[in-house]
């Protein structure tokens, strides 16, 4: 029987596609609005202008993520997307001055900088195995690469159709409504990670910056964090390449600088549908050697041809190339990263991504003022050329590492006793678990026996009973089994399982290490324990010397 859909999952991956459709529609529509008010060289200033606020807010973004609940940090980007477009595509609609037009979207675009983070920490959440989780990040890699398509088609039909001001309207709608859909529904004592953040004032960065430090001991993982940024730089040149393109070389009309950031989009479409293949492979470093490559090719091809033609064959390939990367990045550093880092993580490469988006935005303009479009193609050739020296020996390494078992942290750090547990404590713990399928009507614990492991629902649904009499159900995220172990007593209850699921076991000796190894883990599960309903024959006393008659 194959595994059940998860609606919050579904939930998740609809919001973000509707978010980033709308994150690669707006720029084309702005800038497209500044061209034709100011020309080149404002256009270049307007698209380094909307990136500033998503620069500097990425820093703050991680912290948030994990001082709040990351539901609703992503909720509450979403938001102010929509109220970011809305400003501007009121001011289009008054045919406002392009400053005003560009404003709105720097606020759109700031908050953008929330939900890539925030999702990194609230998916391990609501996945239910390492496998949907890989499955999750290749979906959202997927809805990336779509909308790398979908963007500009939408603001090329919309701009053809009516200019800016309808294509402005039409992305307020997909951002108001990616955040009707974004909150998981059965996500209701999700927590925020607020035990490894600094509460105090300015304490973001100085997060942030402890973060990328800690990253930099994972093997190779600093290196896939920079060619994971370094592609943006992609992105952010061809923003204005493609507009310059258009209006100056190839003569497209207004609606040209959509045209071809379609055949990049049609590139990524591709890669978005070849995107499964990638799923269960071990290897993922040599794939985005070829990706990088690819991009060194086309772009110097590019820049040496620069006539409609070529568009029509290289812009694709770059598409391709550019959306793999990203997918393949990202899969490498969900692997790499264990889940108390993963809203730093993310966070950093919000940050590098905004840079990069900056940099690529002026090193075009430059080279372009200069030299020319030809030159800017030319020139991201050779500064991906340098990419792939620097990256390859980290990309090897960060394969060669990547297997942090990210889904089983996440669950088990909602579990009371192991919330405060360090990180590397945890991820021990989490390596040491095994996986039990259990299928309905199979007794897990029996009441009266001796006690071995402790379990963590994963998946299914567990009725607890004592002496015949039914306590309660247990659903994904709820734990049993830490009474025996704690107080060396026989088994307090059976628990059986009412639907086919799984669990994660940890034995005895690393529980018991874990937990009574450290003060503030062996507090929490005794309090957990003093909650519970036992029995009249158990004797809480007994089993908790912590507990007095008064109790």
């Amino acid at each position: 029987m194959g595994t059940p859909r998860n609606p919050d999952l579904l939930r998740y991956v609809a919001s973000h596609l509707l978010a980033v459709v709308a994150e690669w529609a707006v720029f084309i529509v702005v800038l497209v609005y500044v061209f034709d008010r100011g020309g080149a060289r404002a256009t270049g200033f307007a698209s380094a202008a909307m990136l500033v606020p998503y620069v500097l807010f990425a820093p703050y973004a991680g912290a948030l993520a994990e001082r709040k609940r990351p539901d609703r940090v992503r909720l509450g980007g979403m938001a102010a997307q929509t109220i970011g477009y809305g400003f501007a595509a009121v001011a289009a609609l008054n045919d406002a001055p392009a400053p005003l037009v560009v404003g709105g979207c720097m606020l759109g675009i700031g908050a953008v900088a929330t939900i890539r983070p925030a999702g990194a920490v609230l998916l391990p959440a609501i996945v239910r195995s390492s496998r949907e989780l890989s499955l999750a990040n290749m979906r959202v890699g997927i809805c990336d690469s779509v909308a790398v398509l979908a963007g500009p088609l939408f603001a090329t039909a919309l701009l053809a159709i009516d200019g800016p001001n309808l294509a402005l309207g039409g992305i307020v709608l997909l951002v108001a409504s990616a955040t009707a859909v974004a909150s998981p529904r059965a996500i209701t004592d999700l927590p925020a990670a607020h035990h490894v953040v600094d509460q105090k004032g300015g304490g973001s960065i100085r997060h942030l910056m402890t973060s990328v430090q800690a990253l930099r001991q994972r093997p190779g993982a600093a290196g896939v964090l920079g060619v994971a940024g370094g592609q943006y730089v992609l992105v952010g040149a061809l923003d204005i390449i493609m507009v310059v393109t258009a209006g100056a070389h190839l003569d497209l009309g207004e609606s040209g600088a959509g045209l071809l950031s379609t055949l990049v989009g049609s590139g990524a479409l591709i890669a978005a549908i070849g995107s499964p293949m990638l799923l269960n492979r071990r290897r993922l470093a040599p794939c985005l050697l070829i990706a990088l490559l690819a991009i060194i090719g086309a772009t110097i091809a590019f820049g040496l041809t620069l006539n409609l033609a070529a568009a029509l064959i290289l812009l694709p390939i770059l598409g391709l190339s550019r959306s793999a990367l990203d997918v393949l990045s990202r899969m490498l550093l969900q692997r790499s990263a264990p889940p108390n880092q993963l809203a730093a993580v993310f966070a950093v490469l919000e940050l590098c991504s905004g840079a990069g988006m900056v940099i690529g935005s002026v090193f075009a303009q430059i080279l372009i003022g200069f030299s020319g479009v030809k030159a800017a193609m030319i020139g991201l050739g050779v500064l991906f050329s340098g990419i792939v020296v620097a990256a390859w020996r980290s990309l090897r390494v960060a394969d060669d590492g990547a297997d942090v078992p990210v889904v089983a942290m996440s669950l088990l750090r909602r579990i009371p006793a192991f919330s405060p547990l360090p990180p590397l404590a945890l991820e021990s713990l989490a390596r040491g678990a095994l996986e039990v399928a259990v299928s309905p009507g199979t007794v897990v614990v029996q009441q009266g026996d001796h006690g071995d492991r402790f379990y963590a629902v994963t998946e299914g649904s567990f009725d607890v009973t004592m002496s015949g009499v039914h306590i309660r159900n247990l659903g994904r995220g709820a734990s049993f089994g830490e009474v025996a172990l704690l107080a060396d007593v026989p088994r307090t209850a059976t628990v059986t399982a009412t639907h086919p699921g799984s669990l994660l076991a940890i034995e005895r000796g690393p529980f018991l290490i874990a937990v009574t190894g450290h003060d503030s883990s062996r507090q929490a599960a005794w309090g957990a324990i003093r909650t519970l309903q036992f029995d009249v024959d158990v004797d809480l006393k007994v089993i908790d010397p912590a507990i007095t008659s008064d109790e």
